[in-house]
């Protein structure tokens, strides 16, 4: 037995073309257009029952740097919280955390010029300023002093590292032979440096000192050789990618986009 193949009717076949000519047409005179949309995002923490906010201060790498990260964060985020929340902003004479930190200093001693601190020490006092962190009633105090606000508090790392290595890359390039463009695949040896910042920030609730929210944030810029940038400006333009995020952790934000739509 032959299997037969059915074959489509002429009418058949004048339909298909009509559908397909019309669809071509549709295709042809289509317009797009861009619409702008904004998707609300929650916080992660509800804060609606603090009316007040504290910045208690932050534990840094404990080495030399140009830039005092400490105080530059938490300045930046007080101006950031003034401008971007309900919550009034409390200014204390020195941060909590660092007047704790300063009496560890103060057993631990301070060896050689300026006070600086050999690795021992420095890997004691972290180990203290964990403690601190860690420390329900030494938060409860501080909350008391403060009228019970929004302790924000933690620790910071800033640091430069070299990125220099080989990377990828994609040129074109004319074949010598045919005289055609083609796409040619390498690897190139790049000197470029690089600043990274670390930044877990502690959400602590002032009336019971309890730890109620704590994230994670890590940012890195990287720079050619020949850029000339300044550790400073480095950090703020970290800073800059990095407070968004922080504040999405206690009020709603709005993420801002477009959508193409076909007219």
């Amino acid at each position: 037995m032959t299997n037969a193949i059915a074959r489509p009717g002429r009418s058949s076949r004048r339909t298909l073309r009509a559908v397909l000519a019309l669809s071509a047409c549709a295709a042809g005179c289509a317009s797009f257009v861009e619409v702008p949309v904004e998707t609300p995002l929650q916080s992660k923490l509800d804060v609606s029952s603090f009316r007040r906010v504290l910045i208690a201060g932050f534990v840094s790498d404990l080495v030399e740097t140009d830039v005092d990260v400490s105080s530059e964060t938490a300045r930046l985020l007080q101006n950031q919280l003034r401008s971007s929340s309900k919550l009034q902003v409390l200014d204390p004479d020195r941060p909590p955390l660092q007047v704790a930190l300063e009496k560890s200093l103060e057993t631990l001693g301070r060896a050689g010029e300026g006070g600086r601190l050999n690795r021992q020490e420095r890997d004691q006092l972290r180990l203290e300023a964990d403690r601190v962190l860690q420390d329900t009633e030494f938060w409860r105090r501080i909350g008391e002093e403060f009228q019970n606000p929004l302790i924000i508090t933690g620790k910071l790392g800033f640091e430069q590292q070299n990125r220099s290595g080989f990377t990828a890359e994609e040129r074109v390039m004319r074949d010598p032979g045919t005289g055609r463009p083609r796409l040619v695949r390498g690897n190139r040896y790049l000197e470029r440096k690089g600043f990274n910042l670390n930044a877990d920030f502690y959400f602590i609730d002032g009336k019971t000192g309890a730890l109620l929210h704590k994230e994670k944030f890590t940012e890195e810029v990287l720079y050619s050789e020949d850029q000339k940038v300044s550790a400073l400006s480095s950090y703020f333009e970290l800073m800059d990618r990095l407070l968004p995020n922080f504040m999405g952790v206690i009020s709603p934000q709005r993420i801002r986009g477009t959508r193409i739509l076909l007219q």
